[in-house]
């Protein structure tokens, strides 16, 4: 389960909702899933957003008549840890 996904369930969590009767059986419905899906699809959004930021950061950086090497390392091992940890959770 990703990262996305968890908080999504954690805002939003499963309610049952109204349970109806048909020729074909019964259904129920979850009241929250058009909810849960909007905030799945807005924090995947928010972690590319923050990937692009800090990459565009490093290019600054980079550009800089003095850069800083460190920052850039710390930058780097930032989006990998991101990264790494969404393919771990999938």
């Amino acid at each position: 389960m990703s990262r996305a996904s968890e908080a999504a369930r954690k805002a939003y969590p499963k309610e049952e909702g109204k349970v109806y009767s048909t020729a074909f059986g019964t259904f129920e419905f979850d009241r929250n899933a058009a909810e849960r899906e909007g905030f799945q699809q807005g924090y995947e959004k928010a972690e590319e957003n923050i990937i692009s930021l800090i990459e565009s950061r490093i290019g600054e950086i980079m550009g800089d008549a003095q850069p800083a090497p460190v920052l850039r390392i710390e930058l780097r091992e930032l989006i990998k840890r991101i990264k790494e940890e969404e393919n771990d959770r999938r």
